[in-house]
């Protein structure tokens, strides 16, 4: 269900935002098993009756009103529930308060059905073997039509979710491919904003320099819905007060887009295989049609290995939100949660912790080597930033998702292109740094 058929359900009076929460509760129930919901909020109800009352009054707060959604298992909400990020060492973590974004989606007017289930601690936890979508807390998320596909990334339950029709939108998180990914294997639409977009604070870390929280939904019209709300200057996370942001994602979606310089990547030691190219020349003939010049792009890629920098930033900003969130029978460091699993190594280590104790090695603090190795990686990564300078493009596209733009910042539309020979396929449409109002609009006008 798209939002704005959803609105317009409401002031119909067909429907209202208890029959919407509850439908969502049924669809959640008859869904169990794929696990995409860890847990439902005791305040979802209260909000929905809210919300109905409200849209009586004529005090609507816009598209999200009364609509149930999601917030992935690592997003702050104090509703009485714990947050988790889907380890059973954050247990008994019930947060005193929300994350901003949370406040902002409240205020909007929003249903927050609960949280979604995610890989443990965000895909950064354990061995090679650990399935995406698995954590001590709540198990295994799978894919919601073909469970032989991973559904890849951290953020699974959210896209999940969606995908089951459990809610129209979810947020999810992204340090590396954590929106994009699942997005891609579970086909729905998904947005990852420019780092400094939308507001970290209150959100369990990996990365500062790379994590960023965003919309999964069905259409690139309710990723840009979502954005109107998550997208505002945080005083406490100082990154989101240098950028730039529209009055209204959504509003300029309507906006004459004109002829886009529309570039396609191509990496000559690694070339894509036959169902890629087929996606690619299948696009290609849509942004023609649609009057757009296409151009392709041969480059080359280069190894992007991101954990050097993630393992030491993870062990600084997670000891550091511990702090912060200190509360009795919490874990106060990373060194506790490593201690916790052990402790309780059956429920814990099914894929042991080995990305949790190389980030234990790491220093306390993010010295001179990590600094160094922070440069040189971004500098990799801000080829697709100087591609689309140089060549004059407004948006770069691969079959894929790859590290660049979560590396450097950029932001990026995952569009799903449906199932081929079995295999889900899609494109990873990436813009200049700031630039969410341009590729929305652009992802909007292709796929919408």
């Amino acid at each position: 269900m798209k939002l704005k058929i959803t609105q317009q359900q409401f002031y119909q009076g067909k429907t209202n935002s208890i029959s919407a929460l509850n439908q969502a509760i049924q669809r959640y129930q008859s869904t169990k098993e794929k696990n995409a919901v860890a847990v439902i909020s005791p305040l979802a109800k209260k909000l929905a009756k809210q919300a109905d009352s409200e849209r009586i009054k004529g005090k609507s707060k816009g598209l999200l009103h009364g609509v149930p959604i999601l917030i992935k298992d690592n997003i702050m909400y104090a509703d009485g529930t714990p947050t988790t990020a889907n380890s059973y060492a954050l247990k008994d973590f019930i947060p005193k308060r929300n994350a901003p974004i949370v406040d902002a989606l409240l205020s909007s007017g929003a249903v927050i059905l609960g949280k979604a289930n995610l890989s443990e601690f965000a895909y950064f936890m354990g061995d090679e073997k650990m399935p995406s979508g698995y954590g001590s807390m709540y198990g295994q998320v799978k894919h919601p039509t073909d469970e032989s596909i991973d559904p890849y990334g951290s953020s699974t339950g959210s896209a999940v979710a969606v995908a089951l029709g459990i809610v129209p939108v979810a947020i999810g998180t992204e340090t590396n491919g954590s929106l994009m990914a699942p997005a891609f294997q579970t086909q729905i639409v998904s947005f990852k904003p420019s780092l400094g977009m939308v507001s970290q604070t209150g959100i369990i870390p990996i990365a500062p320099t790379q994590d960023v929280a965003g919309p999964m939904a069905t259409s690139v019209y309710d990723c840009a819905a979502v954005m109107d709300v998550i997208a505002f200057v945080d005083p406490h996370n100082p990154k989101t007060q240098s950028m730039v942001r529209p009055d209204s994602f959504v509003e300029g979606l309507s906006q004459p887009l004109g002829k886009k310089r529309i570039g396609y990547v191509h990496f000559s030691n690694q070339p894509y295989d036959a169902n890629d190219l087929e996606i690619i020349n299948r696009t290609k003939k849509k942004w023609l049609s649609l009057g757009h010049e296409v151009i392709d792009i041969t480059t080359i890629l280069p190894p992007l290995d991101n954990y050097p920098t993630l393992m030491r930033e993870f062990k600084v900003s997670l000891n550091q939100f511990l702090k912060e969130h200190q509360q009795p029978h919490l874990p106060k460091t990373l060194k506790d949660i490593i201690e916790f699993n052990l402790q309780y190594s059956d429920r814990c280590l099914r894929y042991g912790q080995a990305t949790l104790l190389a980030s234990e090695q790491m220093p306390d603090s993010l010295d001179a080597t990590y600094q160094y190795l922070l440069r040189s990686l971004r500098q990799e990564a801000k080829q697709f930033e100087e591609i689309l300078i140089q060549k004059q493009l407004d948006v770069l596209i691969t079959p894929t998702w790859l590290g660049f733009a979560p590396i450097y910042g950029n932001p990026s539309l995952c569009l799903p292109m449906g199932y081929l020979k079995g295999k889900p396929k899609g494109l990873i449409l990436v813009s200049k740094l700031g630039h969410d109002q341009e590729l929305l609009q652009i992802g909007h006008h292709f796929f919408d």
